[in-house]
C-alpha cells in the first residue's frame, strides 16, 4: 500500500488528504506532533510517544478526542494498513477550526496520523558523523512551548537551514543564558572525562523519547551519566558526542564548527550506547 493518511477516522492516500484552511494549526501552529519509528510493523516506544503527546495537550488545554487506547490502535491500524515493513509515522493533533485567536475552546480537535516509508539514514552517515554549526537562533528554556512538542516548530527549521547553508548537518541551539540546549531536530548529549553529559530538560531541550532511553540504557550499562548545565566550551573540548531522536537513533556527532570533536571519528561510548539501542530496539520489537 505504502504512504497512507488516517484523519480523524478516515483512511485516506496523501492525494486525497485534506484539511480545513481555517483549523487553527495552520492559522496559529496550535497544536501538536510525534514522530514515530516503525520496526518490523511496530511502532517503537508508541506509549511512552502518547503519553508525551497527552502531557502536552494537557499544558496547552487541548481535549484530545480519542483516549490512550483509542489513538494507539489507530496508529496502530494505519500502519498495518500501509503494509509498510519499516517507516515514520507522524502524529499530529491540532485544536481544529473555531473560536477567536485567544481562545482555546475550539470545538473539534483535529488527528491526522502520516506514515510512510523510511529504512533509516544512509550507514555512511553513522561511520563518518555528523557536523553541527552553533545556529544564531536561540532555545527559549522559559517557554511552555520548549517542553512540549509544538507545531510551532520555525526556529527549529530556521536552525537546520542556518546549518546547510554552512554545509553542516546540524544546528545546536543555546539557550536564553547562552548554554547548549539541543540540536535542531535531535537531543544532544557529550563525553567529556569519560562522563557522559546531557542538558537538563530545565535548560530547554526537549524531553526526547530517544533521550530517554538513552538515560535508561546509561545506567544499565555502567555508564556515569548526569544532566548538567553544559557550555559551547565543554562541546569543544568533548571526547565525543552524538544526537539523538526517534529516526536517527544515535548519531556520532564529530565536527562542531568545523573542527572535531574529539578524533573525528566515533567514539567507545558512543558506540557503546548506539549498539545497546538498537538491542533494545529489537528486543522490544522481538516481543509483539
Amino acid at each position: 500500500m505504502g504512504q497512507v493518511i488516517w484523519i480523524n477516522g478516515n483512511l485516506q492516500s496523501p492525494d486525497e488528504a485534506r484539511c480545513s484552511c481555517l483549523d487553527r494549526g495552520l492559522l496559529y501552529g496550535d497544536g501538536l506532533f510525534e514522530t514515530m519509528r516503525v520496526y518490523q510493523g511496530t511502532v517503537f516506544r508508541l506509549d511512552a510517544h502518547l503519553q508525551r503527546l497527552a502531557h502536552g495537550a494537557e499544558i496547552l488545554s487541548i481535549k484530545l478526542p480519542l483516549s490512550h487506547q483509542e489513538l494507539r490502535q489507530a496508529v496502530q491500524a494505519t500502519v498495518a494498513h500501509s503494509h509498510l515493513p519499516s517507516g515514520y509515522v507522524r502524529l499530529t493533533v491540532t485544536r481544529g477550526v473555531g473560536g477567536q485567536p485567544s481562545e482555546l475552546d475550539a470545538s473539534s480537535p483535529s488527528i491526522m496520523i502520516w506514515v510512510r516509508d523510511f529504512d533509516g539514514y544512509p550507514e555512511e552517515l553513522y561511520d563518518r558523523g555528523m557536523s553541527a554549526i552553533l545556529a544564531s537562533t536561540r532555545r527559549n528554556e522559559h517557554s511552555v512551548l520548549s517542553q512540549v512538542k509544538s507545531l510551532n516548530y520555525l526556529d527549529n527549521l530556521l536552525a537546520r537551514a542556518e546549518a546547510k547553508q554552512a554545509g553542516a548537518d546540524e544546528a545546536i541551539l543555546l539557550n536564553t543564558a547562552g548554554m547548549l540546549a539541543e540540536a535542531s531536530a535531535s537531543n544532544l548529549f557529550i563525553v567529556a572525562e569519560g562522563r557522559l553529559l546531557t542538558a537538563p530538560v530545565a535548560a530547554g531541550p526537549l524531553p526526547g523519547i530517544t533521550r530517554a532511553c538513552i538515560i535508561e540504557l546509561a545506567a544499565a550499562q555502567g555508564v556515569d551519566l548526569s544532566e548538567e548545565p553544559l557550555s559551547v566550551e565543554q562541546l569543544r573540548q568533548a571526547q565525543e558526542a552524538f544526537l539523538t531522536n526517534s529516526l536517527m537513533e544515535v548519531m556520532p556527532l564529530t565536527q562542531f564548527e568545523r573542527q572535531l570533536i574529539g578524533a573525528g571519528k566515533i567514539g567507545p561510548v558512543t558506540q557503546q550506547i548506539g549498539d545497546a539501542y538498537r538491542a533494545l530496539v529489537a528486543a522490544e520489537i522481538s516481543e509483539v
